[in-house]
């Protein structure tokens, strides 16, 4: 499948700064093909989000800020350089402590 975000394949951007079209406190879907997702999210200070899944497994790394998830009752913060992974539809929401950025990636894989 043809790519359908922003970044072509070979493109280099800088994922705090982004392309000069590109607003940087927003998220973008960097890409997106049948197997995989990667967002680039700009969260600000006190946004939350209500408790989801995803159906796909999910891996995201903290680029700059804090960010607290909370995943099967248990909160994990989430600081500059860490990283989480999550299972298939695992439930979690999270509130952001600081104005954040975060690298998301979320693999599809069709089990059938």
């Amino acid at each position: 499948m043809k790519n359908q975000g922003h970044v072509g394949s070979g493109e280099v951007i800088n994922l705090e700064t982004l392309k000069g079209n590109m607003e940087v406190d927003s998220s973008y879907a960097l890409v997106k093909t049948d197997d995989m997702e990667v967002i680039r999210m700009a969260l600000h200070k006190g946004k939350t989000i209500s408790e989801h899944s995803v159906d796909g497994e999910i891996s995201v790394q903290c680029l700059k800020g804090d960010i607290l998830f909370t995943i099967d009752d248990k909160a994990v913060e989430l600081t500059k350089d860490d990283w989480l992974y999550l299972e298939k539809k695992q439930s979690f929401f999270y509130s952001v402590k600081e104005d954040t950025i975060l690298l998301v990636t979320i693999l599809f894989t069709d089990n059938s």
